[in-house]
């Protein structure tokens, strides 16, 4: 985007529609006329150029009055003066649009300069953070190596301890993983069955007899999640769209990756 579309413009009336609205009346009768109905946005160049015209149209007028006093009619004289008034009201209204006009570009162009100075600041830190990425992207890379060979290490032993369990002698309890435990024991369901004491009217006696009323209650199991070991957990990419996975496997949920 450049500077030039990005600078507020102002509006000029054209000739015509100024003419219809000025009359040769006093201050008091004059009535404010809507200026905002059906105007084009103008730049400060344009506005000048109308100023200009309306300053050489007003000049040529003016030159011709003392001829069009000597020889025209009451009426032709006083068309000439409306034209002329007209004619100022344009060149006023445009030297106070062209004021503004240029005022505002001016704090558009400073804004805007002081904005492409902030992102120059901007990407000239970002690059210099590309360039940090880069640096740290090798290390990551040296630092996945030893891991990659640690995690083969704690893999061999997981297998180790796994084929172990299988195989356990009677009465031995299972070798534990070593790292925290990170599953979950399960319950088995069960029922519960509970007895309540409900009134049942008064006795022989005149004193309250209650009868038993059991209740059983159902709890579904919870299933056992079992340990994953942290050779299963760690997944390390590679660099690149196309490159393959130092370690492990990404899983995904949803079309997510965990």
């Amino acid at each position: 985007m450049g500077v030039l579309s990005m600078i507020p413009t102002f509006t000029i009336r054209p000739r015509d529609y100024v003419e219809s609205h000025v009359t040769m009346r006093s201050p008091r009768e004059f009535s404010r006329p809507d200026w905002s109905a059906g105007l084009a946005l103008r730049a400060s160049t344009e506005i000048a150029a109308d100023r200009d015209a309306a300053v050489a149209e007003r000049s040529a007028l003016e030159a011709g009055r003392t001829d069009l006093m000597l020889t025209g009619t009451v009426d032709d004289v006083a068309d000439l003066e409306h034209r002329i008034a007209v004619a100022k009201v344009r060149i006023d209204q445009a030297e106070m649009q062209h004021a503004a006009a240029v005022i505002a570009e001016a704090k558009a162009k400073a804004d805007h300069e002081a904005e492409q100075t902030r992102r120059r600041a901007l990407r000239k830190q970002a690059m210099k953070a590309s360039a940090e990425v880069g640096r740290m992207a090798n290390d990551y890379l040296a630092a996945a190596g030893k891991l990659v060979t640690l995690l083969g290490q704690i893999r061999e032993r997981e297998r180790l301890i796994a084929e172990a369990n299988g195989n356990l002698p009677h009465d031995a309890e299972a070798v534990p993983p070593g790292e925290p435990f990170n599953g979950k024991a399960g319950t088995p369901s069960r029922h519960e069955t509970t007895v309540e004491q409900i009134y049942s009217g008064m006795g022989d006696d005149r004193r309250p007899t209650y009868r038993k009323h059991p209740t059983t209650t159902f709890t579904p199991s919870v299933p056992e999640e079992p340990h994953k070991p942290l050779s299963a957990r760690v997944y390390l990419p590679g660099l690149g769209r196309d490159a393959a996975p130092l370690w492990g496997v990404r899983y995904y949920v949803n079309g997510e990756p965990r």
